[in-house]
Parts: structure tokens; C-alpha cells; sequence
């Protein structure tokens, strides 16, 4: 039986996504289904912490691509996802954003902002972005002045589309979500000893029907065809991955 049989009659999958996954995932879905020729996938978008979630409430999802590590080790820690399918499939870095007529903001100078300023980020008690945002700003000992400040974004969408519309002076987003956006420029990136080390990492959900054809996606999404997809939106290989 050829490929393209068994492609009509492979379920499809359903994947759930890091919403800072938005940009690059449709380019590698396309690329799996041509080299493959199955199966039919669907993606969900959204915070990381929300798609948890739906895959504890029974959520029919048969894999997690999401942007920090904890909420696949806790979908894992609570058996449901496989430890053995984990991956880390790339990485990312926070940028300091804002208005393209706005002030040039450093994150080092950010706590000296004043009282009126306000600066968007995702909210620390869902979004990883916001977790990272809070590291990084705990490190430069500047999280404490700037609470009062903070606009919280339900997603990294939800933070970049804050400060588009000018709710914001500034606001702190994955490196690749400020790709093409004409009008938001990048102030500062994080770098050093102080950045966080951001990693999207993915597993497999079994028990939905689809874990087979899911854990031939991320076998995809890791090899060098995938990694290169990966790339060209902008995002940086895992630390161990071949040079």
C-alpha cells in the first residue's frame, strides 16, 4: 500500500501550540505532509499553560509544542504524556520592545521609568513568557519597582498587539514574535548572565489515537530539515543539537 492510501485513511492529529509558535509551525506541517504524504494535522493555539490545561480536562490533543519546559514535565509527571518522546526543539530569546516612535528603553534602565510608564508582558501565572520576563527582571533586581506598571498579556499576542495599539512604553516578547512587525522595533535583547534560557520543548499525548503519527512529526520538527524550518522564522537550535 503506497503512502498516499495510507494518508486517507490515517486519522488526523491534533497538536497544541505555544502561540510564539504561530509563525513557524504551518510552514513545518506543510513540509511534514509533502515529504509524508499524511496525515491531515490541526493545530491549536495558545499559551502554554491553558493547552495544559485541555490535555488534563481530556482534551482529544496527541501532542504539546510548548514554550518553557514545566508544562510537559508536568503533563509528564502526571502521566499524561510520554516521557520517552520528550524533546527540546528549539530555542528562543526575550526582546525588549516598543512603539517605533517611542523611547530608546534598555531592560537594564527599565526600572528607572516613570510612574506613569507602563510595560506589557505575559502574565507570569500562565504565560512562559511572562515567566521568563519575571526572571529576567527579578535578576536585574528591577521587578519589584516596575509591578505597579505591568500590563499583562494573555499570550505573546496578546503583549505585542498592547503595545501596537500604544497601551504600552514598552513590552517583553520572544525574539521571533517581533519578526516583521513594522511598527514595533526591538530596544534591547536579553543577553548575559541574566537572561533566561529559553527552550520550547514538545511530547507526545498517547492515548488518542494519534501518538504514532505525532511522534513522527517531532521526529520531523528535530531533524535538520525541520531545525532549518525552525530557523528560518528565527528560532535557535537546542543547546545539544549537532553543529
Amino acid at each position: 500500500m503506497g503512502s498516499g492510501a495510507r494518508g486517507d485513511s490515517e486519522r488526523p492529529i491534533t497538536l497544541a501550540a505555544a502561540a510564539s509558535l504561530r509563525s513557524a509551525l504551518p510552514d513545518l506541517v506543510k513540509a511534514f505532509q509533502d515529504a509524508s504524504g499524511r496525515p491531515s494535522i490541526q493545530v491549536s493555539y495558545g499559551a502554554s499553560d491553558a493547552l495544559r490545561k485541555q490535555v488534563e480536562a481530556g482534551a482529544p490533543i496527541d501532542a504539546v509544542l510548548f514554550a518553557a519546559p514545566d508544562d510537559v514535565d508536568a503533563l509528564i509527571a502526571e502521566g499524561l504524556a510520554d516521557a520517552s518522546t520528550r524533546r527540546v526543539i528549539a530555542t528562543n530569546r526575550l526582546v525588549l520592545i516598543g512603539p517605533r516612535d517611542g523611547p530608546a528603553l534598555r531592560f537594564a534602565t527599565l526600572g528607572s521609568l516613570p510612574a506613569a510608564a507602563r510595560v506589557a508582558i505575559g502574565d507570569p501565572r500562565s504565560v512562559p513568557a511572562g515567566r521568563y520576563a519575571e526572571h529576567a527582571l527579578r535578576a536585574l533586581g528591577s521587578w519589584e519597582a516596575l509591578a505597579p506598571r505591568f500590563v499583562f498579556g494573555a499570550d505573546v499576542a496578546g503583549v505585542l498587539a498592547i503595545v501596537r495599539r500604544g497601551e504600552a512604553d514598552a513590552g517583553v516578547v520572544y525574539e521571533t514574535d517581533a519578526r516583521g512587525i513594522p511598527d514595533v522595533r526591538v530596544l534591547d535583547r536579553a543577553t548575559g548572565a541574566w537572561a533566561p534560557h529559553v527552550e520550547l520543548v514538545a511530547a507526545v499525548i498517547p492515548g488518542n489515537g494519534g501518538a504514532e503519527a505525532a511522534r513522527r512529526f517531532l521526529d520531523f520538527v528535530v531533524s535538520p530539515r525541520g531545525r532549518a524550518g525552525l530557523a528560518e522564522h528565527g528560532f535557535g537550535p537546542p543547546a545539544d543539537a549537532a553543529p
